[in-house]
């Protein structure tokens, strides 16, 4: 019986080739350069015009590399979204202060060697100061500690925190917009607004003041205020309080030898704003001994 191997001599092409006729039949079929559309390699790629690599063209992929594909098309959304933003950057850039020039705010940072010939490569303010990280990133022969501090302080530029200005210019220009009703005295129409919005949020629930602020236009802590004045001191005051000193104000013992004492705070409400209720405590028998008439 013939061997394996004498068979495969046996289908070879031609009297001059050793090559076996499998061999030859296994191989991939030639694709001209023209049909390349994405290649896999360390690095994935797309065709640019007819310029293949050499390895390409000679071992064609059989497939379409959709995932080559999905990264080059996200990578075109993001460049194209990148553009969108740089744009809307240079259209919103803060002014320079008078005087300043791109050398003079990399001075003024203390940016170090190299400074003119970073300014150099702006053609105007509003590129400079438009910059986002990435584009730092591409600025050439620059340290990454010059680079940490050009991104710093453009964002402190363009948030209007450097260079710093008086107290008052800082308060004007954080200030924000006042509320129409800010600072206007309470009308009887104002009072049943409140009511009305406090029934709506529900004002036993939750922190509803943010929202009861924005509805009258004013300040939380005055519709807070007005709503103690209408509703809480007047249902406080038509109800009797009483106050009762429970065991909860015995010391607290750590162990034998320690005992920490909490300090007590008792807030009793004066019966002029507030009726008490009449007294009913009785003494048991037992402690009425220990009672101290002058104390309780």
């Amino acid at each position: 019986f013939p061997t394996k191997k004498h068979a495969m001599g046996a289908f070879s092409l031609n009297s001059s080739s050793s090559r076996p006729l499998w061999a030859a039949l296994a191989r991939k079929p030639r694709i001209s350069q023209t049909h390349c559309i994405g290649m896999v390699c360390s690095r994935r790629f797309f065709c640019d015009g007819d310029e293949v690599p050499k390895w390409a063209a000679r071992f064609p992929p059989r497939y379409f590399d959709f995932k080559a594909f999905r990264q080059g098309l996200r990578e075109k959304k993001d460049s194209l979204s990148e553009a969108e933003l740089r744009e809307v950057r240079r259209e919103y850039a803060m002014p320079p202060p008078e005087g300043w020039t791109v050398l003079h705010f990399l001075e003024r940072m203390d940016f170090g060697d190299g400074a003119e010939d970073v300014s150099n490569l702006f053609e105007s303010w509003k590129d400079f100061i438009s910059m986002a990280p990435k584009d730092i990133m591409r600025i050439p022969d620059i340290t990454a500690k010059q680079r940490r501090k050009l991104d710093k302080y453009i964002t402190l530029f363009n948030h209007g925190l450097w260079p710093k200005v008086s107290v008052d210019d800082f308060q004007r220009r954080f200030a924000g917009d006042k509320l129409a009703n800010e600072g206007q005295p309470w009308e009887p129409h104002h009072d049943r607004e409140l009511l009305e919005l406090s029934e709506l949020y529900d004002v036993s629930f939750g922190d509803p003041w943010i929202y009861l602020s924005w509805e009258l236009q004013r300040r939380e802590d005055d519709v807070r205020a007005r709503y103690v004045e209408l509703v809480v001191k007047p249902r406080e005051r038509s109800t009797k309080h009483e106050l009762a000193i429970t065991k909860a104000s015995r010391p607290l013992h750590m162990h034998r030898k320690f005992r920490m004492i909490p300090a007590d705070l008792y807030v009793v409400p004066t019966e002029e704003s507030y009726p008490l209720a009449a007294s009913t405590f009785k003494l048991p028998g037992a402690f009425a001994a220990y009672r101290q008439e002058d104390i309780f």
